[in-house]
């Protein structure tokens, strides 16, 4: 320290000072060693004459075209994480189980979970419970909790859109948002927090705001990123929802745990559970696990995956309105000789066929089976992977060999194609393939895709029953929200909605 104090005073700058210059520079160049730069051997990709990371940020689409259009094997992009390297659809089916590849390591720099408020994926990454409690669990369960979606779902639509008979513009994203997350949380938490407005509030906000912090974040050099996330006020939000998810579900496991308790003490059974916050808690079978953490992981999934397909499918209502009708034809005649039901829900044929061309003409995104190489892989055609390098496949909506036309939009393009021979389950909403990869592709494949479909078709139901739908009139036709390879509904998105008197009383059957 005197010799510190001696060379403070022989050069005249403070000690404070020069410790924040050393801690500066040993930033600087901790950022440039660890700085992930691009794979020998691969091409990497960009366009406008930008630099790759921005080509990638602000032009995703047509980097992805360019690099499709100059070679006919994988390229790379440069992303705010690193490079990532991009294969053509051909390997899909090849690397779907392939035992080199990982799926939680893909995304671990992507949602940066070292920084607080994302602590719900760090857990996520390293644990399976909610992959297992969704696998398992709630899609086996499809069954028990339809009347529970059902009822929740006639509940929030009234709430949300009252009983107005003129046409109102709304900005969809938001209703929806409000929407799935009470529907979802229904079946998460149950009848009592699923109505709670501030476990709603926590649903929506950390959802949103996990996904827009990290990509600000991705957008600046790594040695920013501390001081973008003190100064953005998404990253309060994400600290504040996760402290009262903790505060609001802690309570609630310590009583399903007492309760277990109880009852084994006394040699019965312990109670049977009919949500994800109990069969979490049967999967962990005593592992220390953040149910809070949990919860919010799982409500992010469901909330962002969900609001945006039914988002999408409100949009193309809205652009192709002949269609609504003939779902509304489908529904009088399935849901009313059926009843609710989950084999109701899959006799919908026409709006499972047209949800999946929905997402096939507007996916949510355009690359998917995102992965990291855990070990060198060498491909069927001697392409080698690189240890260390995350990998995305491109998707393949508009193949003509596979998609005749594939321009044109026809909401029965997979109901024709499930009546050919030996093709009854080739094509569902929810059959992930190599031409059709929203749901991602081979054992990593989203498991919560049972539980969205069911949830988005009720919803469905309720809205083209009970609503006209429409654009807003000498208003331009809303365009998706383009990030990357990713493609959403706007937060401003309006479309017009008008109360309508239903062919079949969707409430009392």
């Amino acid at each position: 320290m005197e010799a510190i104090r001696k060379f403070s005073l022989a050069t005249g700058v403070p000690v404070t000072v020069q410790v924040i210059g050393a801690v500066i520079l040993l930033t600087i160049a901790h950022s440039y060693i660890t700085k992930r730069r691009p794979w020998a051997g691969f091409p990497l990709i960009s366009v406008r004459g930008k630099g790759p990371r921005s080509s990638w940020r602000s032009h995703g689409h047509e980097v992805l075209k360019e690099g499709v259009k100059k070679t006919n094997g994988p390229f790379q992009i440069m992303t705010g994480t690193g490079p990532k390297l991009v294969l053509p659809n051909r390997y899909a089916d090849e690397l779907r189980n392939a035992p080199e590849l990982n799926f939680s390591k893909a995304f671990e720099d992507d949602f940066f979970p070292n920084y607080p408020g994302f602590e719900p994926h760090k857990q996520s990454f390293h644990n399976d419970v909610i992959k297992d409690t969704v696998r398992i669990k709630l899609t086996q369960s499809l069954g028990l909790v339809t009347s529970d979606l059902v009822e929740e779902t006639r509940l929030v639509v009234d709430d949300v859109y009252g009983q107005d008979e003129g046409w109102a513009t709304r900005k969809i994203r938001e209703d929806l948002l409000q929407i799935v997350a009470r529907v979802s949380s229904r079946v998460f938490l149950g009848e009592q927090l699923c109505r709670n407005q501030r476990w709603l509030d926590i649903s929506k906000t950390f959802t949103v705001d996990t996904f827009v912090l990290s990509h600000l974040m991705r957008m600046v050099p790594a040695i920013a990123r501390p001081f973008v996330y003190l100064v953005l006020p998404h990253s309060g939000r994400l600290r504040g929802a996760v402290r009262d998810a903790y505060k609001m579900i802690h309570p609630e496991v310590l009583k399903r745990k007492a309760a277990v308790d109880e009852a084994k003490a006394a040699g019965l059974k312990p109670p049977k559970v009919a949500d994800t916050l109990g069969w979490m808690y049967e999967v962990a079978k005593g592992e220390d696990l953040n149910f809070a953490y949990g919860q919010l992981t799982l409500t992010m999934a469901a909330i962002h995956t969900t609001t945006e397909s039914a988002g999408r499918a409100l949009l193309d209502i809205c652009k192709y309105p002949e269609i609504a009708q003939q779902l509304r034809d489908e529904i009088i005649d399935v849901v009313g000789r059926e009843g609710w039901a989950k084999t109701t829900l899959y006799k919908l044929k026409l709006m499972d066929s047209f949800l999946k061309e929905s997402q096939r003409v507007t996916p949510l995104a355009i690359t998917s089976m995102n992965r990291f190489v855990e070990r060198p892989l060498t491909l069927s055609d001697g392409v080698t992977l690189p240890k260390g390098a995350k990998i995305t496949v491109i998707g393949d909506f508009s193949n003509p060999d596979v998609y005749p036309e594939p321009e044109k939009f026809d909401p029965a393009r997979f109901l024709k194609k499930r009546q050919e021979p030996g093709q009854e389950h080739g094509w569902q909403f929810v059959t992930t393939s190599a031409a059709h990869m929203n749901f991602g592709h081979g054992e990593h494949a989203c498991p919560g895709r049972f539980f969205a479909s069911n949830e988005i078709k009720i919803i469905l139901c309720h809205m083209l029953m009970k609503f006209d739908w429409r654009f807003v009139p000498n208003e331009p036709e809303p365009e998706p929200q383009i990030f990357e390879s990713t493609m959403a509904v706007k937060a401003d998105t309006q479309i017009q909605a008008r109360r309508r008197k239903p062919e079949l009383d969707l409430d009392n059957l």
